[in-house]
């Protein structure tokens, strides 16, 4: 078992439960006017967007009136929508990291990262390094559930003696030199220890799963209902992605999953998009790119009731699947037209939480709640003993439990 880090005032212990995280972050955030409903509670009439989700009424909850208070930086707070650093600032553990740190390899991956249509992934290590993403779905059933050679099992293991040989060296180095360094030094060899911890941790944990086979799974098809784009493209690759995760969480691969929709400005293969996906977020409320913009986030709301669909068909350990596994879609633009990073388009599903159907958020002093305080819940549910989580003023567990 590796050690657990620290984080901020609060040491974290391995998790108490069996949940799981999914994230799902869209890159150029969500139309307010069509994504949030007009009415309250959990009999809300269905936005426009969100019309795929009401088959999942009392599964999910909505929130209007949160976001992180310190990000005021347009798309620059892309980079904070799982820390809500007022900076962007990288170096803060990411709260999908903070849950896969305490995992550690339990399972054969702490987290698994996917993106596509770009680069988009806002999940950040201990270290504050960027974490590696997969943009392929072929990609990720190899690495889920592909058994390497005996070849290339041998030869991972040269390499992981060769890389553990080569950091206990440079750990040696860092550490002679840790009393010589003035106050700014010492926090930068401070990060560079960190990294090498990552890095051993992370060899370790190879070790331990290189002679372990992995689950005998098929590579999921596009069943017909789900042939609404282009199966080559990202329609097809985003509906393969989420049937993956869900073997993965059958098969317990991962407890942490991210996946995250790109800000790019390619033409996304939807039947009536023509336009790209940045240029239809910069509007202008014409009504001929609202629509195809809808079409856009229809999708991506849809991928996320999809996937809801299948879990609860899949039976868990206290249930079903889907209340095993908590699910976060959102992105930290809102109306991309407008860089803004107010009032974000947040909805948590599943995870045995008491959902709310559309709640508002607002404060008695009319300030938006913090996102953190669902991070915090988020955490306390799978099995974390934490206070709260970075910039949180608490949790929303009045709300939830």
């Amino acid at each position: 078992m590796h050690s657990l880090p620290s984080f901020g005032q609060a040491k974290w212990s391995l998790p108490s439960s069996s949940k799981r995280m999914v994230f799902i972050n869209t890159g150029l955030g969500m139309y307010p006017g069509q994504f949030f409903p007009k009415d309250f509670g959990l009999n809300f009439t269905a936005s426009p967007v969100l019309k795929s989700m009401m088959k999942h009424q009392g599964k999910y909850t909505v929130f209007s009136n949160m976001d992180h208070p310190n990000v005021f930086s347009g798309h620059g707070g892309l980079a904070s929508f799982l820390n809500g650093s007022g900076r962007g600032d990288r170096t803060l553990t990411t709260v999908d990291q903070v849950a896969a740190s305490a995992v550690g390899y339990d399972t054969r991956y702490p987290s698994i990262h996917c993106s596509l249509g770009g680069k988009g992934s806002p999940s950040y290590s201990l270290s504050g390094t960027k974490v590696r993403e997969t943009g392929s779905s072929q990609e990720l059933f190899k690495q889920l559930f592909v058994n390497d050679s005996e070849a290339a099992k041998n030869a991972l293991k040269v390499e992981i003696e060769q890389q553990g040989s080569i950091l206990d060296l440079i750990k040696d180095q860092a550490k002679s030199i840790e009393s010589k360094v003035n106050h700014v030094d010492k926090a930068k060899l401070d990060e560079y220890l960190t990294a090498i911890r990552d890095a051993e941790i992370q060899l370790q944990g190879q070790e331990r799963w290189r002679s372990v086979a992995k689950p005998n799974m098929k590579m999921p098809e596009l069943e017909a209902t789900d042939r609404h784009g282009d199966p080559e493209g990202l329609f097809g690759e985003s509906s393969l992605l989420f049937d993956l995760f869900h073997l993965a969480i059958q098969t317990n691969s991962s407890r942490v999953f991210t996946v995250a929709y790109g800000m790019h400005n390619k033409r996304i293969d939807l039947d009536g998009v023509t336009l790209g996906y940045h240029t239809l977020s910069h509007h202008g409320k014409r009504p001929d790119k609202l629509k195809e913009l809808e079409i856009i986030e229809s999708f991506y709301v849809n991928q996320m009731a999809r996937f809801m669909e299948k879990l609860q068909d899949t039976q868990g350990e206290q249930g079903n699947l889907l209340d095993d596994t908590m699910i976060l879609f959102g992105s930290a633009l809102s109306d991309a037209a407008r860089h803004s990073n107010r009032n974000l388009p947040i909805i948590a599903a599943g995870g045995g939480f008491k959902h709310r159907g559309h709640y508002d958020a607002q404060q008695f002093n009319k300030a938006s709640t913090p996102l953190n305080n669902l991070y915090t819940s988020m955490l306390q549910n799978f099995g974390l003993e934490v206070e709260k989580y970075n910039t949180a003023t608490g949790d929303l567990n009045h709300i939830l439990s």
